[in-house]
């Protein structure tokens, strides 16, 4: 596993002007107008060193997130009054809510510190602030405890997700398109029944169940194609017809290095290959592209074809 490096920039703000035209004077009254453009901008006692010190000390990492190696970055917006005050602090942008949580918590520390206000027309008035805050990961190892997936193994019931063929043509923009084959437990002793691989996505927190082997289907090894939202998924359970077995990796360690993770980008085909459950406790995951595309028909072997591949690590 990997503690986090949190680091955070100051963006720019938007250069565009109110309705007031740019000759005519401020009314008497601006404390209720926020402006997004202004003549000076607020400051920071002290610059932004020490901004990015007052946002980022002792900043924690929350624990499930570190574990399911989630990062990303956080925009938090707020607003600059004409006395210095910072008020209205929130996420304009989120990655997930225990990181969002954890931005907002090191974001009200603004609220003691008094900042130097922007100005319109010489007098101050309230300005739009964005700041964003990111939680990253290095590669240093971290002790950490029990796999949140047996801890938290989500709800008793989760629908499978629907197919995905190429005769859609098009990956949809919003989702990542994964595919691979499965080879099966128990032969042609499954009885007919359907089987499952139930994955969750570490980056949204929802859980989701890929059908790998169809009812009534007695052949050992089946292909699967399912369209899901991008994210980093970790396998958690193999559902075959007379059992339910943990995807989990042999041996002590850190959590990190129990799980079998993989990526999906959004509008990408992701080959993620060959998933091996015949023998007890012992999956395998191999990469078979090129037998599997070969399959394909003409009209649709490039698509494939063009797929990252994605196995379970």
């Amino acid at each position: 596993m990997r503690p986090y490096f949190p680091y955070f920039a100051l963006l720019g703000l938007l250069a565009t002007r109110t309705s007031l035209a740019q000759n005519q004077p401020a009314p008497a009254d601006t404390t209720r107008q926020h402006y997004t453009y202004q003549e000076t901008m607020p400051v920071f006692p002290g610059g932004p060193k020490a901004l990015f010190k007052l946002l980022t000390e002792d900043l924690q990492y929350p624990p499930k997130a570190l574990r399911d190696g989630v990062q990303g970055r956080v925009y938090l917006t707020f607003v600059v009054e004409p006395t210095g005050d910072v008020a209205d602090i929130k996420v304009k942008q989120g990655v997930r809510a225990d990181l969002d949580e954890e931005a907002l918590r090191m974001a009200q520390r603004l609220k003691t510190v008094r900042w130097q206000p922007g100005t319109q027309n010489q007098r101050p008035v309230s300005v739009f602030y964005t700041v964003p805050l990111s939680f990253r990961l290095t590669e240093s190892p971290v002790a950490l405890g029990p796999d949140s997936l047996d801890a938290n193994p989500g709800p008793a019931i989760v629908l499978p997700s629907r197919l995905w063929t190429a005769t859609e043509k098009t990956v949809p923009a919003n989702k990542g398109v994964l595919y691979g084959n499965c080879i099966q437990r128990l032969g042609f002793s499954s009885g007919g029944l359907p089987q499952y691989v139930r994955i969750l996505n570490l980056t949204t927190g929802k859980f989701y169940r890929i059908l790998v082997k169809p009812a009534m289907r007695s052949r050992s090894e089946n292909e699967f194609c399912v369209a899901l939202p991008p994210g980093r998924y970790a396998l958690q359970w193999y559902e075959y017809s007379y059992g339910l077995e943990a995807l989990r990796k042999a041996g002590p360690g850190p959590l990190m290095a129990t799980r079998y993770v993989f990526t999906l980008e959004p509008g990408q085909m992701h080959y993620v290959g060959k998933w091996d459950f015949s023998q007890p406790n012992a999956p395998r995951f191999r990469n078979e592209k090129a037998q599997l595309d070969a399959h394909f028909s003409a009209e649709t072997k490039s698509l494939y074809e063009a797929a990252r591949i994605s196995l379970p690590q």
